[in-house]
């Protein structure tokens, strides 16, 4: 599956509170009484309609691997006419796509977008801002938070030191390569063994500078390092003169949601100094990781 992990577990997420939200509402009118107009009952119908429309969204984001229409009616238990409906309507509408040959259910790239869309949004939280603020103040360098969409790393929020020279145009939003990049490494080494076999099969190892990993074994290698020490680090393998350390930011079910960087200067960030700040990194990002499962 191209769509990662981290867009998954946020995206179910969404649609579970959704979900919720709508079928709370439905069971606080099912105890009034039933007026002669039925108008009560038409809006119930409604909302559980909506509940039953994130479920099954809900059910497809969170899976491991593609969805059979027959375990979301067995897990969902669903009139099998209604499964069909919502599932043949989400495909329609780029919700949901089916595989070319076995036709199972993964995310659309319509859901895709809506969940990045929404991840993005959440990051402007005040929240979540401040964690990424107060990280830059104490460090005193840039730091980013980035996720996995579609084989990129893509920065959900930036935070600039007030010192910083370079003032690299990587606003919310910018794309990076997955091989030379702190975040992208991390993403790759943590992936479950299919998702980045399939990540690797896609990649072109680019060389961006004369640091730059451009063989598959030692990618492999590093990744492999990269797996047992919970730290991911560009060696000015990206922008030369740049040097970035990060961690991730693990979700309660222990997979990856994004990770949090820093990146500076080599000359005043060589990688002995990036090591000092992994304690203050990895504090940062058990704080983040709370504001994620702090709601249902």
């Amino acid at each position: 599956m191209t769509d990662s992990k981290s867009i998954a577990a946020l995206r179910g997420k969404a649609a579970s509170s959704l979900a919720v939200g709508a079928t709370s509402k439905s069971a606080g009118r099912s105890e009034d009484p039933r007026p002669p107009t039925g108008k009560p009952r038409r809006a119930q119908d409604k909302l559980s309609a909506t509940g039953r429309s994130f479920a099954v969204l809900e059910h497809v984001a969170l899976a491991r691997s593609p969805v059979d229409v027959v375990d979301i009616i067995a897990t969902l238990n669903l009139p099998k006419a209604t499964a069909y409906r919502l599932v043949d309507w989400f495909v329609t509408q780029g919700l949901l796509s089916r595989e070319p040959v076995r036709k199972r259910l993964v995310v659309g790239p319509r859901f895709t977008r809506l969940a990045f869309g929404a991840l993005v949004a959440s990051m402007r939280d005040t929240a979540r801002h401040v964690i990424l603020q107060r990280l830059v103040s104490t460090i005193n360098e840039t730091c980013n938070v980035g996720t996995l969409v579609n084989g990129e790393v893509v920065y959900l929020d930036r935070v600039e030191a007030e010192h910083w020279p370079l003032r690299l145009q990587c606003a919310s939003g910018s794309r990076l390569p997955l091989h030379c990049t702190a975040i992208g490494k991390l993403f790759l080494a943590l992936a479950p063994a299919r998702q980045r076999r399939s990540l690797l099969g896609g990649l072109e190892l680019k060389r961006f500078t004369e640091h730059t990993i451009i063989s598959s074994a030692r990618l492999e290698e590093e990744l492999r390092q990269i797996r047992k020490d919970g730290v991911g680090f560009d060696r000015q393998e990206f922008l030369v003169g740049v040097t970035c350390v990060a961690v991730p930011i693990i979700g309660a079910d222990g997979d990856i949601l994004a990770a949090l960087a820093v990146q500076a200067p080599e000359a005043r960030m060589p990688l002995d100094v990036a090591r000092r700040h992994l304690p203050l990194l990895r504090h940062a990002a058990t704080e983040f990781a709370s504001t994620f499962e702090a709601s249902p």
